[in-house]
């Protein structure tokens, strides 16, 4: 009886039969059981729970006794580890998703760095190399072998550059003594001796100004340009050069008018832009046929400043126009005008210095050459 009463809610039942059969203790109702152990549900046992019972029955000294107890310790255990389990599960799960983000992060980072030095290099900046961590890892191995990649570049192409402007430098010398002894030979000559050393002496100095253009764009490439960099309107800058080729355009029978009114404030090397700018003009004037309207245009989008040149001349074939900024190119049709074919190199170069995008386009008629630059953030 002190079981029974110890056990109120029936979480273990008792029954005591006598010889007889009859019950002569307990808390359950008269009911048979199979000796040994039996799983009984707690409605047929008459008890308000939703646990089964583990039953056992047996004898002892001619009494009958059944002993159960409920499952409900064992179900409590078993939501108690499930749901230890679950958690332990959700905390793996959040670090392994923590884990694994940043190691993306880290991984992401490493190849933006990858993305920003090859752009870099892809503008010019052949001493641009990737940062290489201690730990040593596939992604430090790649980084090596770019850097080596990157090192061996450099060294080539500031090899090109340097034969180029060697040759070019080495030869300007006697170019010019040649050129001063043709000009005396001139002054001393007859004609018809005198007109062919006036044509030689064009000659030279058209070789002269080749080479000239050739050290002027090796220097823009090395990059030295950039150290005279300063805020300058590129409104203004073109607006100039319209006043001085105007007349040179009425006197070609052509038009030359301005459409930049508003400032437009850029940062980069004033001298190199005027050259770029006047090598296009210039272009326009040498091989456009007389009638051609040249219209020079600054405009501001997107943060963004496009400077242009456009004629209405014959234009360039589409096929042509990469072509066209190789050094020393030169159209078939343009070959008996004067030039050099450095005129665009140049432009492409000093392009390529400021980090401006150039193009050349289609203009129904002409041709329209555009640069567009990133406006400064600062006030003149």
């Amino acid at each position: 009886t002190s079981r029974i009463a110890a056990s109120p809610g029936r979480s273990t039942v008792y029954l005591l039969r006598g010889a007889d059969g009859k019950v002569l203790a307990g808390n359950l109702p008269d009911i048979w059981f199979q000796p040994g152990w039996s799983l009984s549900d707690a409605e047929s046992l008459k008890v308000l729970t939703d646990y089964p019972y583990r039953i056992y029955a047996g004898t002892a000294n001619g009494y009958g006794i059944v002993v159960g107890l409920t499952d409900a310790d064992l179900d409590d255990l078993a939501e108690i580890s499930i749901g230890a389990f679950g958690w332990s599960a959700l905390a793996v799960l959040i670090a392994a998703i923590g884990a694994g983000a940043l190691i993306a992060a880290r991984v992401q980072w490493r190849i933006s760095e990858v993305e920003k030095t090859l752009h870099s290099v892809a503008h010019g900046n052949l001493a641009a190399r990737l940062a290489v961590s201690r730990r040593g890892n596939d992604l430090d191995q790649i980084a090596l072998a770019i850097n080596h990649t990157l090192a061996r570049l450099e060294s080539l192409v500031e090899a090109v550059r340097q034969v180029s402007a060697d040759i070019a430098h080495d030869l300007r010398t006697p170019l010019n003594r040649l050129r001063i002894h043709i000009e005396q030979a001139v002054e001393a000559a007859q004609p018809p001796a005198s007109a062919h050393l006036a044509a030689a002496l064009a000659q030279s100095e058209a070789i002269d100004q080749t080479f000239s253009a050739l050290l002027r764009i090796a220097q823009i490439e090395a990059g030295t340009a950039r150290t005279k960099f300063s805020r300058l309107d590129l409104s203004g800058l073109m607006r100039g050069l319209a006043e001085v080729y105007a007349e040179v355009a009425e006197d070609a029978g052509m038009t030359l008018v301005c459409d930049s009114a508003s400032p437009a404030l850029v940062t980069g090397d004033t001298q190199l832009l005027t050259q770029a700018f006047a090598n296009l003009i210039e272009n326009a004037l040498r091989h456009c046929p007389p009638g051609t309207t040249i219209t020079c245009a600054v405009t501001i989008t997107d943060r963004m400043a496009e400077a242009s040149i456009r004629d209405t001349g014959p234009g360039i074939p589409e096929a042509e126009r990469d072509k066209v900024l190789r050094r020393l190119y030169r159209l078939e049709k343009s070959r008996t005008t004067e030039g050099s074919g450095l005129g665009l190199a140049l432009v492409k170069a000093v392009a390529e210095v400021h980090d401006a995008q150039l193009a050349l386009d289609d203009a129904h008629p002409g041709l329209r050459i555009s640069l567009r630059f990133t406006l400064s953030d600062h006030p003149i």
